[in-house]
C-alpha cells in the first residue's frame, strides 16, 4: 500500500540552524512532508513555482526580500497557499502588516512543536491561527472608545483563544466577515496610530529569559503559559503574565535558541 502523502511544507528562514531544526522536527510527523528549506524570499518564490507547496513557514526578517514582501508575492503566485509567519516577534507593526497581507497564522519561534502543528492544521482547514497572546495585545492596547461594541467583543473573543468557527457562531457572522472586520481594526491601528507609537517605544522590553527569571519559572514554562499550553497552576500563570504585562514581552533572538533546544530534546526523546 502506498504511503499517504502529508501536508507539503516549505520552510523559509535565513538562520540555517533554525531552518534545519524546523525541517527535522516537522519531518518526524507522518502527516507532514517537508519539501524544502530556503534562506530567503526569492528562493521561496522560486520553490513555490517549481513544486506543489501547501504551507509556507516564513520568517519575517530575511536578506534581499523581507517576509511581508515574500508573503504578498507568494499569495499572488498561489492564492490557495497557506502562509504561517514564524518570527522572533520584533514589532507590533510587523504583526499588523503580516496579517493585513494575508498571513494565515502568526507564531513566535519560541512556540512549542504542538503549537506549530496546530497552526499548520488550522491554516490548512481554512481558518486563521492567531495565538491568544498576540490577539490579547490588540485587545489590551486598543482604545475601546474608538471601537464599536462588536469590534470590542471580537478582540476579546480572540484574546480568549476561541477559533474562527466558535467566534463566528458566537457573533452570528460568516468567518470571512469576521476577518474582514479584524483586518479593518488593524488597518486603523496602522493608519490612525491608535496604539500611540511613542508610548510603545518608551515601554521597557524584556526577553523570554528575563520573564522566566523574574517569574521564577523555566523558559519553556513561559512559552507554554503564553500559548495556553500545559497544566500550570493559577499562581504560575499569574506570575508569568504579571511580568509580561509590567515589562512588555520581546523574546528577540532568545526565541530561536529556545525553539532549537526544544527541537533537539524532542528528537532525542523519540
Amino acid at each position: 500500500m502506498a504511503k499517504a502523502k502529508g501536508i507539503r511544507v516549505l520552510v523559509a528562514d535565513d538562520h540555517p540552524v533554525v531552518r534545519a531544526g524546523l525541517a527535522s522536527m516537522l519531518s518526524s510527523y507522518p502527516d507532514l512532508e517537508v519539501v524544502g528549506g530556503v534562506a530567503g524570499g526569492t528562493a521561496a518564490l522560486a520553490a513555490i513555482k517549481k513544486q506543489s507547496v501547501e504551507v509556507l513557514l516564513l520568517d519575517l526578517r530575511m536578506p534581499e526580500m523581507n517576509g511581508v514582501d515574500t508573503l504578498r508575492a507568494a499569495k499572488q503566485l498561489d492564492p490557495s497557499l497557506k502562509v504561517i509567519v514564524l518570527t522572533s516577534f520584533e514589532t507590533d507593526e510587523e504583526i499588523y502588516q503580516a496579517i493585513l497581507n494575508g498571513a494565515d497564522g502568526y507564531l513566535l519561534k519560541a512556540s512549542s512543536d504542538e503549537e506549530i502543528l496546530a497552526a499548520i492544521h488550522t491554516a490548512v482547514s481554512g481558518e486563521r491561527y492567531l495565538p491568544p497572546y498576540i490577539a490579547s495585545r490588540f485587545a489590551d492596547c486598543t482604545p475601546r472608545t474608538q471601537l464599536s461594541s462588536s469590534e470590542v467583543e471580537l478582540l476579546d473573543l480572540l484574546a480568549r483563544g476561541l477559533n474562527d468557527t466558535e467566534i463566528a457562531n458566537r457573533l452570528g457572522v460568516k468567518k470571512k466577515r469576521l476577518w474582514n472586520q479584524f483586518n479593518g481594526i488593524l488597518k486603523r491601528l496602522v493608519d490612525e496610530d491608535m496604539l500611540g507609537e511613542s508610548a510603545i517605544a518608551a515601554a521597557p522590553k524584556i526577553t523570554i529569559a528575563e520573564v522566566a527569571r523574574k517569574a521564577g519559572v523555566a523558559m519553556s514554562t513561559v512559552s507554554r503559559v503564553l500559548h495556553n499550553k500545559g497544566n500550570h497552576s493559577p499562581e504560575t500563570r499569574a506570575a508569568v503574565m504579571r511580568v509580561v504585562r509590567e515589562y512588555g514581552f520581546d523574546p528577540n533572538r532568545t526565541a530561536a535558541s529556545l525553539a532549537m533546544r526544544r527541537t533537539r530534546s524532542t528528537v532525542k526523546d523519540n
